[in-house]
C-alpha cells in the first residue's frame, strides 16, 4: 500500500483524469451556489450577444473540479496543503464534458518541504480552458 502511495507521487506519474459533463443546468446550480449571477453564465438571451454566443460556466467551477481531481490524488491532502498556479484560457460551454488531467514533471522543494510539482490540464475535447502548476507536498509519503 505504501508504495502505491509513494508512486503516486513520482515524476511521469498520470493522475486519473476527471471528466465531468457541463450543462446549463450545473452552470445555474453553481451560481445560486456561489451567488454569482452575472448574465454571461446564466442569461441565455444576454449571453447571446456577448463575445461566447451563448453562456459559459464561471472560471471558478472549472477549478473547482481540478480541485477535486486533485484531492482525489492526494487522499484529501489537496485542500490541507497544496498550491496551485492557474490561468483561464478558454470558456466552458453548456455541453462541452471538461476533462481534468496532470502529471508529476518532478519533486522540487518549495517552502523548506518536499512537493510533487504537475502540469495541470483543462480540457473541451481539443479546446485547452485551464492550464496551471500545482505543488503537493509530499512528506510522509515515503517518497525517495
Amino acid at each position: 500500500m505504501q508504495a502505491e502511495v509513494a508512486a503516486r507521487y513520482q515524476p511521469g506519474f498520470e493522475l486519473p483524469v476527471f471528466a465531468k459533463l457541463v450543462t446549463q443546468q450545473v452552470i445555474d446550480a453553481y451560481a445560486e451556489a456561489s451567488g454569482d449571477f452575472n448574465p454571461i453564465h446564466v442569461d441565455p438571451d444576454y449571453a447571446a450577444n456577448g463575445p461566447f454566443g451563448q453562456t459559459i460556466a464561471h472560471g471558478l467551477m472549472t477549478l473547482a473540479y481540478a480541485a477535486r481531481m486533485l484531492n482525489d490524488w492526494s487522499d484529501g491532502g489537496f485542500d490541507e496543503t497544496g498550491e496551485i498556479e492557474v490561468a483561464f484560457v478558454g470558456p466552458v460551454f453548456a455541453g462541452d464534458t471538461i476533462e481534468v488531467s496532470a502529471v508529476v514533471d518532478e519533486l522540487v522543494m518549495r517552502g523548506g518541504r518536499t512537493n510533487a510539482r504537475c502540469n495541470l490540464v483543462c480540457r473541451c475535447g481539443e479546446r485547452k480552458i485551464l492550464a496551471g502548476t500545482v505543488y503537493q507536498p509530499v512528506e510522509n509519503k515515503e517518497v525517495g
